[in-house]
């Protein structure tokens, strides 16, 4: 937009995706004097005709990012943001790449993290089945835990194509709509399912939990059966799948089930109740009330190389972050020490920055 700029006001794309001439009703262009002026000529006059009928058809979000006024103060804002806050979630957002969508349906509030973890691990594959670890070049002999007739065990094998994995995945197609046989990778499998768009919101959630959960328990069986001698039983690895979900779809009062789910789970909650699992416990990060701020801080030693840190931030009543901080430490000999050095930090700051009173979050229930 400078004296020596040829870039033209209506034709050539500098406010988003594409001219603004797109944007004038055609009696209007056909008045339209000077229709070569340049993005300058249009910006130096306020007044012009070329301004002022960009500013009446165009949408105004166009050019509000180009338009000042005098009476002000300029400040910084944050382009990220509709509003031109800084948000953490927005620099987040910034450094995912385009593929990162794909594992957003790998984390959720309701889905304890071992189930993330592990599947995150399938679609990697890093599990540590025989196959994986001899394609790291370990030699060694495989057998599998989970056919009457052992074969090589490697990741689809186990989960998708053994005799115990048929077998649970058969008693569970109807209600999952899934068909083992029809997974080739594993990583593919996992991500097509996950992010099937068919499905109703509560029943999406129900088969996501469902189809996480069991792999889970092949695998926790697989391991019962590989260290401890325990038979895999694919009875066994339902009833553990379907009182987790039972104890999900309580914990976070699930609503407007459907009738198959509502079925299924009825059958499993008057069944074995001999088998128990943990219920999943909701964990919040709660805001501080309005006018009020709060401090979350954290510290951590690593015993082994002598190395600690710790960290904060302080957030207002909607979430948004003040200030935040990380901080190493040296010459320490204890977590404990750690986490004072990182709550003294926060209030140091809070300090320096003229807030007299503040809530304070610490997991280290010695250091409360």
């Amino acid at each position: 937009m400078d004296n020596n700029s040829k870039a033209h006001f209506w034709f050539d794309v500098w406010t988003g995706k594409t001219p603004l001439k797109l944007y004038i009703p055609e009696d209007t262009w056909h008045d339209m004097p000077n229709k070569e002026c340049t993005i300058q000529q249009a910006f130096s006059d306020p007044r012009s005709i070329h301004l002022q009928t960009a500013l009446k058809f165009c949408p105004r979000h166009l050019l509000a990012q180009f338009l000042t006024t005098n009476d002000t103060k300029d400040t910084w804002i944050w382009c990220s943001t509709p509003n031109g806050q800084f948000s953490t979630k927005s620099v987040w957002s910034l450094l995912q790449p385009a593929t990162s969508q794909k594992w957003s349906a790998l984390w959720s509030p309701y889905i304890p993290l071992k189930w993330s973890i592990l599947l995150w691990r399938m679609t990697l594959n890093s599990v540590p089945v025989d196959g994986t670890v001899k394609a790291k070049g370990v030699p060694l002999y495989s057998k599998c835990s989970c056919c009457p007739n052992p074969q090589e065990e490697s990741v689809l094998h186990l989960f998708f194509r053994s005799n115990t994995a048929n077998q649970v995945w058969a008693d569970l197609s109807l209600l999952l709509q899934f068909n083992s046989m029809e997974v080739v990778t594993v990583a593919d499998g996992v991500t097509s399912f996950l992010t099937h768009p068919e499905l109703t919101t509560i029943a999406r959630c129900l088969a996501r939990c469902t189809f996480m959960v069991v792999l889970w328990e092949i695998w926790c069986s697989r391991n019962m059966a590989r260290f401890q001698g325990q038979d895999m039983s694919a009875k066994h690895i339902i009833n553990r799948t379907m009182l987790s979900i039972c104890a999900i779809s309580t914990s976070f009062k699930f609503q407007k089930m459907p009738h198959s789910w509502l079925t299924t789970l009825r059958q499993t909650r008057n069944g074995d109740q001999k088998l128990k699992v943990n219920i999943p416990t909701v964990v919040r990060w709660l805001t501080p009330p309005k006018g009020r701020l709060k401090l979350n801080v954290d510290g951590a030693f690593k015993k082994t190389s002598g190395e600690a840190g710790g960290g904060g931030i302080l957030c207002d009543h909607k979430g948004n972050m003040c200030c935040a901080f990380a901080q190493a430490y040296h010459g320490l000999n204890s977590s404990l020490t750690a986490e004072a050095l990182a709550l003294r930090d926060g209030l140091l700051i809070c300090c320096s920055r003229g807030v007299p009173e503040v809530l304070v979050e610490t997991d280290s229930l010695n250091l409360l």
